[in-house]
């Protein structure tokens, strides 16, 4: 596990606790979880008594080893070791020394802040490796299963609008999106303005927002009018 890893742990764990307790207070009885890690924010919203399945996505090999040993045995838990797009296809996924940040967005590097990243992990270029993955939609993924009281998490690293382009039939559903919107141009074609846009013609609107305790992003939870 990289340094900053560890360091960004303990805030993670206190931004997602404060998520999970606003959450709670909403009528959510299943989560969906793109961009699932290591279950950083699963473990945190599991402690919501009220819901009762948890769908978690995770493309990267190595990373989703560990997530299935730790929630495998869960009964409400339903793990997926592929990527979410806007189509059924295979991506190179980018793999980031910072795990947390591999992506299957086109990178900026030009980017400030992928610079000062790379200085802190000691990285000598913005990803370590890359490798084919497995792609599908939400709408495929779900086309039997009813989200009408779900939460649809989006943490991709640049990618949120391919996730978004590939659900616009199951978010005439979905009542609640939770989106990560980084302070920074650290992924061409991503522009968190764009992503509203979309979610505005889906008849959502800005309810909340969450910003990480070191200030870099938000996120920030979309309800259905």
């Amino acid at each position: 596990m990289a340094l900053i890893e560890k360091i960004f742990n303990p805030l993670s764990s206190f931004h997602h606790k404060r998520i999970s307790r606003y959450l709670s207070k909403l009528d959510i009885e299943k989560i969906i979880d793109i961009g699932a890690h290591k279950g950083e924010f699963l473990e945190n919203m599991l402690k919501i008594e009220k819901v009762n399945s948890f769908y978690a996505f995770e493309p990267q090999k190595n990373i989703f080893k560990s997530l299935n040993e730790k929630f495998s045995d869960n009964q409400k838990v339903t793990l997926f070791n592929y990527a979410i797009d806007k189509e059924i296809s295979h991506k190179k996924l980018k793999i980031n020394k910072l795990s947390m940040t591999s992506s299957l967005a086109e990178i900026n590097e030009k980017s400030l802040y992928l610079k000062v990243k790379n200085f802190l992990t000691f990285s000598k270029s913005n990803f370590e490796d890359e490798y084919d993955v497995q792609t599908n939609t939400v709408d495929k993924t779900f086309e039997n299963i009813s989200l009408k009281k779900a939460l649809l998490k989006i943490d991709v690293e640049g990618f949120e609008k391919n996730v978004i382009e590939g659900s616009k039939i199951k978010l005439k559903e979905i009542p609640f999106v939770l989106l990560e919107n980084q302070f920074g141009n650290h992924y061409k074609n991503n522009n968190f303005e764009d992503i509203t846009k979309l979610l505005l013609k889906q008849n959502f609107k800005i309810c909340k927002k969450f910003v990480f305790p070191t200030l870099h992003y938000q996120d920030v939870l979309f309800k259905k009018i």
